[in-house]
């Protein structure tokens, strides 16, 4: 059916800032000591992944309205580098009454790498409710993942790790530039893959942040699963110290996805 393949990949719509930001290595893991990981612009976290963040995206499918995705950074221990990233995406209008779903995600963080402890994901389709839990042992190289009551799967990587939302935020304060490649580790289908991450040109764009200068980013998901159900998405990040992404798009079997940022509460608007 068609319309079930639309909904994950709109909720997959937030993967692509994650998982490529150019080009990515083809399922297969890399060898850790191959190339080494790139790290944040410590001076962009206050800026570019800074708490109390909400973005908020409208998204259309072939120009009609299908759902909605926020995002939300909070600080969960005051003076510690503790926080949470906290994503909910649901369909609306008429394709939310034929094909209701409601998700919740949470990543807990930690660390000035903003590497991932814990993922939870909430997914309701219709009246069926299915929870994903994952585990980092980020020290030792280690991953648990449950699907609801079903036993747990246990993964060993070698090296430091990001899962899909965490790699979002991150990608925000990697040292991006017209090019230049940057590189970040991310688990995903079970296997520790680097990720190659490249501006593709600079630009403007029309936004509700009025007209601003931008980068266009382009990954490649070349991963097994839903990750092949968007093809190529195209982001566009503002080219500041703040990094907002303003539009998401991608290619699915039938039409495109449109992400469009409808709201914005953070440092920008403080300066």
């Amino acid at each position: 059916m068609l319309i079930k393949p639309i909904i994950r990949c709109f909720c997959l719509l937030l993967i692509p800032l994650l998982l490529g930001v150019a080009l990515l290595v083809p399922r297969s893991s890399v060898p850790a000591g191959q190339v080494d990981p790139d790290g944040p612009v410590a001076q962009l976290l206050a800026t570019a992944y800074p708490v109390g963040e909400v973005l908020h995206y409208g998204v259309t499918w072939m120009g009609l309205k299908a759902g909605e995705l926020t995002l939300e950074i909070k600080q969960l221990v005051e003076g510690e580098q503790l926080f949470a990233i906290d994503i909910t995406a649901q369909t609306v209008g008429l394709l939310g009454v034929l094909y209701p779903v409601h998700d919740e995600f949470r990543v807990v963080v930690q660390g000035d790498q903003r590497l991932p402890g814990s993922y939870r994901a909430n997914q309701r389709q219709g009246q069926r409710l299915t929870i994903r839990d994952t585990m980092y042992d980020q020290q030792n190289g280690r991953i648990i993942y449950q699907r609801d009551l079903d036993e747990p799967r246990r993964f060993e990587v070698d090296g430091p790790v990001h899962n899909e939302f965490s790699a979002f935020y991150v990608t925000r304060v990697m040292p991006l530039a017209l090019g230049k490649e940057v590189v970040i580790p991310a688990f995903v289908d079970g296997q520790r893959h680097l990720v190659r991450v490249a501006v593709e040109r600079q630009e403007e764009l029309d936004s509700i942040l009025g007209r601003r200068e931008v980068m266009r980013v382009r990954p490649r998901l070349t991963f097994a699963g839903l990750y092949e159900k968007v093809g190529d998405p195209v982001v566009w990040l503002t080219n500041d110290r703040y990094r907002i992404p303003l539009l998401i798009r991608g290619r699915i079997a039938i039409g495109s996805l449109s992400a469009t940022l409808t709201h914005y509460q953070g440092p920008l608007l403080d300066d």
